[in-house]
């Protein structure tokens, strides 16, 4: 009698193991996709954020190189001109707006389409103030779907014809000249709210 209690009391003991081995690994593997899935988010809004950055910064290089101008003058060139010129920068680059990651998946892509350009929006800007803002956003992910409200949109004020490249902007509401200059100030680049 006593040789059949220990089997029963062994197969209950078994039991018990087996249920906590099976929620435990239950537990371990729901932890690890939940891991995971945070791993590929962090690494969605770093590639959106450079792909935005690489936006902003090949603008800020035409603009080194060109002034924002096409066909301006000197000086007193207004700031919606200007405008017009630096999303003609951001529009070259519409042959890049889908970057594609194999290496994670096939379907794996980020969609930042050109970035937006106009003169600040700031009340009592003046019309050759020199200010400009940009906003780059991200329209979608293949792969982190879930994601695409969560992808930052990024914008960007600065201003632009400083006579030196140590020149510092003046305000939005004086005229700051708008000179033809390859010089600039940031003045702001904030991630907004995703």
């Amino acid at each position: 009698m006593i040789g059949n209690q220990r089997g029963a009391a062994m197969i209950a003991v078994m039991m018990a193991g087996t249920v906590a081995t099976i929620g435990f690994i239950s537990f371990l593997t729901s932890n690890i996709t939940t891991e995971s899935r945070a791993v590929e988010g962090e690494l969605a809004r770093s590639r959106a954020y450079w792909a935005q950055m690489g936006n902003f910064n090949y603008a800020f290089s035409r603009i080194g190189y060109s002034m924002l101008c096409n066909g301006c003058t000197s000086s007193n060139n207004l700031d919606t001109n200007w405008a017009t010129v630096l999303q003609a920068y951001f529009n070259e680059l519409s042959n890049n707006t889908v970057w594609t990651y194999p290496d994670e998946s096939a379907s794996y892509t980020i969609t930042t389409p050109a970035a937006t350009a106009i003169p600040d929006p700031t009340p009592g800007r003046q019309v050759h103030s020199g200010w400009l803002m940009a906003t780059a956003t991200v329209s979608s992910s293949s792969l982190v779907s879930g994601l695409n409200s969560h992808l930052p949109a990024m914008e960007l004020r600065f201003c632009a014809g400083l006579l030196f490249s140590t020149s510092t902007c003046g305000a939005v509401t004086n005229n700051n000249g708008g000179s033809k200059s390859p010089y600039f100030n940031i003045s702001r680049l904030t991630n907004l709210a995703g």
